[in-house]
């Protein structure tokens, strides 16, 4: 009985041989690729955690390991963990977003103005707004237009940046009433607790995180394989845009300000945490739960290197190396053709 091409109807004379992807279970194909990847993204980054603080707990004790400081490190911490829960999705799904950076000071913006008239809760919810729509922009363009999505956030980055400056009049404005409770104690742990576990389970438990993880390992199966990709990917870049438009939220409140400038660098300390946590940037696996590891590493190095005095520039190339060290350990060459 002839076998028919899926893509083409044709009959053919031969059998069809898929040529799938190996599994994204690193565990089962190998002893050298488990001992990169999966060791990598399941111990290495809390091993490292562990292994700066008992560092600076011996060359800075009295200073380092003291409440106010870790408090200041999780409020820190916090922020970037909560973006980087949509990065998280964005990054495993193979694609990149360089734009949450702007998302994050115009939603704080918009938040902080809307709040000022309309109380928090109106506030938290435009913001949310923001990041959502910025993210749908992402997603349709991205998808439907097939421009490729590091082009399309580093445009937005720019874009939003501007609309920003626009909105605000290049001026910071204050937060009203009670808005900034989202951003202090104990409510910005609530928050953080809360968006950890409502993407832990998003990823885990929901057909959303299964197609997420088939799209990120090889797309063109996932897509023959009945996976919606158009649809996912647009839905994707939105909830990477919902946890970067909370994140300014939280960030404008805990600063108690509300400024254009606010979100400058911070794509770079997202990305970071998210490599460092062990999610490989050619996508498809990873987890929610080492992205608060390397939320939590990245802060803890610099507040480190900052009571020993390490000099900024120095401080710079450290963090810059643990980076490329993260993505050299973390990636995925099968999936690259030519390194350029």
């Amino acid at each position: 009985m002839p076998n028919y091409s899926p893509l083409t109807g044709k009959a053919q004379t031969a059998p069809v041989v898929s040529e799938s992807p190996k599994s994204v279970d690193d565990t089962a194909v190998g002893p050298r690729r488990w001992l990169s990847r999966a060791v990598y993204a399941r111990f290495i980054p809390l091993a490292g955690l562990i292994g700066l603080v008992i560092l600076y707990t011996v060359l800075a004790g009295d200073r380092f390991m003291t409440l106010p400081n870790w408090l200041t490190l999780v409020q820190q911490a916090a922020v970037v963990a909560i973006v980087g829960f949509g990065a998280t999705f964005v990054i495993i799904a193979g694609s990149i977003d360089l734009s949450v950076g702007s998302v994050i000071a115009l939603s704080g913006m918009v938040a902080a103005g809307v709040a000022a008239s309309g109380g928090g809760v109106s506030g938290v919810l435009a913001g949310l707004a923001v990041g959502a729509i910025v993210g749908l922009v992402n997603g349709l363009v991205i998808t439907f237009l097939k421009v490729p999505s590091f082009i399309v956030t580093l445009g937005m980055l720019s874009v939003v940046g501007g609309i920003t400056l626009l909105y605000s009049g290049s001026a910071s404005k204050s937060v009203a009433g009670t808005f900034d409770a989202i951003g202090r104690e104990p409510l910005i742990y609530v928050v953080l607790v809360v968006a950890f576990i409502f993407a832990f389970l998003l990823f885990n438990v929901t057909t959303f995180g299964r197609y997420t993880k088939a799209i990120g390992g090889d797309e063109r199966v996932a897509r023959l394989s009945g996976v919606p990709v158009n649809r996912m990917k647009v839905l994707i870049f939105v909830f990477g845009g919902l946890m970067a438009g909370l994140g300014g939220v939280v960030l404008t409140a805990r600063l108690g300000v509300a400024d254009p400038q606010a979100g400058g660098g911070f794509e770079l300390l997202v990305i970071s945490a998210v490599v460092i946590g062990g999610t490989p940037l050619t996508g498809g696996i990873g987890n929610i739960w080492n992205t608060v590891i390397g939320a939590l590493l990245i802060q803890v190095l610099a507040n480190g290197l900052v009571i020993l005095g390490v000099a900024p520039e120095v401080q710079q190339i450290i963090q810059g190396a643990i980076i490329i060290v993260a993505v050299l350990v973390a990636l995925d060459r099968k999936k690259i053709g030519v390194i350029k």
